[in-house]
């Protein structure tokens, strides 16, 4: 299961730029954005891109950090679900490198922390199947009925 990140523009305008100038050059897919009620009230317009790497959810911000540099007064808010399944938010600011070096390491070990969980998740059913099927072996070969 991928990392989705998702990015909230405050116009159409900037979001369909960053779609037709940036996406194409990020290592992830373009996918629908979670529902937000928040966001729909606040008006913002939002892509959803999913990445399955820490190195790919910082390349996003990255890339959303230059794409920022060329425009004025404008901002980039980020929204991903945590570990705990809570909704995150951070925000770049055209100009402001140090915030967007801050959200690159936030959505960087956001990332791992997720995909490492969905891993440890897939494997663990793996490992009680195997645990059974062992048990079950066992049983057979000491059963003296058999």
């Amino acid at each position: 299961m991928p990392f989705i990140l998702t990015l909230h523009f405050v116009t159409d305008r900037d979001r369909d730029a960053f779609v037709e100038r940036v996406v194409p050059h990020l290592r992830g897919r373009l996918v629908e954005p979670p529902a937000d009620e928040v966001a729909d009230a606040q008006g913002y317009q939002r892509i959803a891109i999913a990445v399955t790497s820490p190195s790919a959810a910082r390349e996003v911000v990255g890339h959303a950090h230059g794409f920022l540099s060329h425009m004025k007064n404008a901002r980039l808010v980020f929204a991903w679900k945590g570990v705990d399944g809570g909704a995150q938010y951070g925000e770049i600011v055209a100009g402001e490198a140090r915030d967007a070096d801050l959200l690159t390491m936030r959505i960087g070990a956001a990332a791992k922390a997720a995909l490492d969980a969905e891993k440890a998740a897939e494997e663990v059913p793996e490992a009680k199947a195997t645990n059974v099927e062992e048990t079950a072996q066992t049983d057979s070969d000491t059963d003296p009925a058999t």
